[in-house]
């Protein structure tokens, strides 16, 4: 839920009224920094435990260390999502399966290729791929939302450098600083 900031018990409200509405695999989106409120484990694991299509979570907070914390909660195969691109190696490390990716827009193929070193427990090409993607994970997050994705997409001949407002096209220095991620990259020139 967004702007309202619930509680615990409104946090499982709202999923349980979610859940009881569809008959689809739900994971669950906590994202604090956006959200203004952090989902903890426990809820987490109530929800997952009550509703067996609750299963999984893409888990924005940062915090690698709530992969085993959730893992304790929810049960061993309830799906994490990594929802932060720069912790996503750790995440992974810690039992994370996977993220749900920002800067896979802009580098899919080292970024599917990263997921697969991680997962395959190939430390030497995950700290590769991960050196080359920091930069880029790190630049497109300069400025709020989702801009700077946005301009480094324009800059592959994907997408437009448009915005909706109340966002604005990056600064010319943040440009120039996804300039520089993407060429670290290997994705431009």
């Amino acid at each position: 839920p967004y702007y309202n900031k619930p509680t615990q018990e409104g946090l499982f409200r709202h999923y349980q009224a979610i859940v009881e509405a569809v008959d689809l695999p739900v994971i669950i989106y906590n994202i604090p920094p956006r959200s203004v409120i952090d989902m903890t484990p426990e809820t987490m694991g109530r929800l997952a435990n009550d509703f067996k299509n609750i299963v999984g979570v893409k888990d924005a907070t940062g915090k690698v260390e709530r992969v085993s914390e959730q893992r304790m909660t929810c049960g061993k195969d309830f799906i994490q999502l990594s929802g932060e691109d720069a912790s996503a190696l750790g995440f992974n490390a810690h039992g994370g399966v996977g993220c749900i990716s920002v800067t896979a827009n802009v580098a899919p193929r080292l970024c599917a290729e990263f997921q697969d070193a991680t997962l395959a427990n190939d430390k030497q090409r995950s700290l590769e791929l991960q050196d080359r993607l920091m930069p880029l994970h790190k630049a497109i997050f300069i400025e709020p939302g989702l801009a700077g994705a946005k301009y480094a997409l324009s800059r592959l001949g994907k997408v437009e450098n448009v915005v909706r407002s109340p966002l604005t096209t990056v600064e010319q220095s943040t440009a120039e600083k996804i300039d520089a991620a993407m060429k670290h990259a290997g994705l431009i020139n």
